[in-house]
């Protein structure tokens, strides 16, 4: 699902963006920073948030995401 129209983020990105980087993604700023853009209209920002959020109440995506912070 799309979760930034302006920069054609998925949520998949959003999942996949603490590897990459090295570091888990926080913030819908670190997503950006991760994935090389910024954001442009700022309504995505709840959705990436939500996302994470979302990520973090789930025990093996929060697993993963606290091996990548380490």
């Amino acid at each position: 699902m799309i979760l930034c129209s302006c920069n054609r983020i998925t949520d998949g990105e959003v999942r996949a963006s603490a590897k990459p980087c090295g570091a888990a993604a926080d913030r819908a700023r670190d997503v950006f920073r991760c994935l090389g853009r910024a954001p442009k209209c700022g309504k995505c920002v709840r959705n990436i948030q939500a996302a994470i959020a979302e990520m973090d109440s789930q025990p093996a995506l929060a697993d993963q995401r606290e091996r990548a912070r380490a």
